[in-house]
């Protein structure tokens, strides 16, 4: 699993009570620039500053700038729960995190987000909490535009009689993948992505990373979840970020910036996607990767 690690006093104890903690409703604002910042920060023109000029460019003539769909895990991160900011954030591991596009998002705009505690389950020697962001696009939270959910790995907090996680079936097809797409990170991938906003020492002090038994810096959870999500673009919606309606992965283990990233897919049904990402050594960094699509007619209507 990637690692939000960082050394604080211990906080306080998982419990069933923190479900239901909740921001409060908090102004969220983004511009053609943010959204250009974080389609590069996620490896958009990489190697090819001609591709995904929509993600990349806002004055490339004929060219819609667009914004990546991933790019609610930014827009959310705006704060956390109460309950859920009182942990002691030095046992954290980034277990799983999903979106939900529930209308195209713009490359710039303006909203109101509220992020609260939804489920706390119980795995003996640590805990899930289970939180979900909002994004609305009015102050009424009446126009819902997407949803940022995250699983948080709490070790130690686990013991305290909650309900065990539960079980969810998945199995790959039996077939080689029906598309795979191979993108190669920077070494300065993580210095770039922080850019949009998580500026966590993980990701860029060397001696806090070997503090930490890393050998340097990792990348982002999110960030590899942000090349993932390009590769579903381009595979299955012809680049057009209006067709994905949602996106779910764990993270497994982290990823080193200049590593390679190899997410093999495969059509499960009409709309919906099962993936799967690798590092350059072949072993998974995301698993139980599943992903919807709209139709190109539901998305223009959308």
């Amino acid at each position: 699993m990637t690692s939000d690690i960082d050394v604080r006093p211990p906080g306080a104890r998982v419990s069933a009570d923190m479900v239901g903690s909740a921001t409060p409703l908090n102004p969220v604002r983004w511009s053609e620039r943010d959204a250009m910042l974080y389609a590069l920060g996620v490896g958009a023109g990489l190697g090819d500053p001609e591709r995904e000029l929509h993600f990349t460019t806002e004055n490339t003539g004929g060219v819609t700038l667009k914004a990546i769909p991933s790019y609610v895990t930014i827009l959310a991160m705006s704060s956390q729960p109460p309950a859920l900011a009182a942990l002691d954030i030095g046992r954290f591991l980034h277990a799983e995190h999903a979106i939900e596009i529930l209308r195209p998002l713009p490359p710039s705009g303006e909203g109101f987000v509220r992020n609260r505690v939804v489920a706390v389950e119980d795995k003996g020697s640590g805990a899930i909490v289970r939180s979900s962001a909002t994004i609305y696009a009015d102050e009424r939270e009446t126009i819902a535009l997407a949803r940022s959910s995250s699983a948080i790995f709490v070790r130690g907090g686990g013991g305290f009689g909650g309900p065990r996680p539960p079980s969810e079936a998945f199995a790959l097809p039996g077939r080689e993948a029906d598309f795979t797409v191979v993108h190669q990170t920077r070494p300065e991938q993580a210095l770039l992505y922080r850019l949009s906003g998580d500026r966590h020492r993980l990701h860029s002090d060397p001696e806090f990373a070997r503090e930490r038994d890393f050998p340097r810096p990792i990348l982002h959870g999110l960030c590899t979840y942000g090349f993932a999500c390009r590769a579903l673009l381009a595979s299955f919606a012809d680049g057009q970020p209006e067709r994905l309606a949602s996106m779910q992965a764990r993270f497994i283990r982290p990823v080193l910036p200049g590593d390679s990233l190899t997410t093999q897919m495969w059509r499960d049904g009409d709309a919906r996607v099962l993936f799967r990402t690798f590092n350059a050594e072949g072993l998974p960094v995301l698993d139980r990767g599943i992903a919807g699509f709209r139709s190109s007619q539901n998305a223009e209507s959308a």
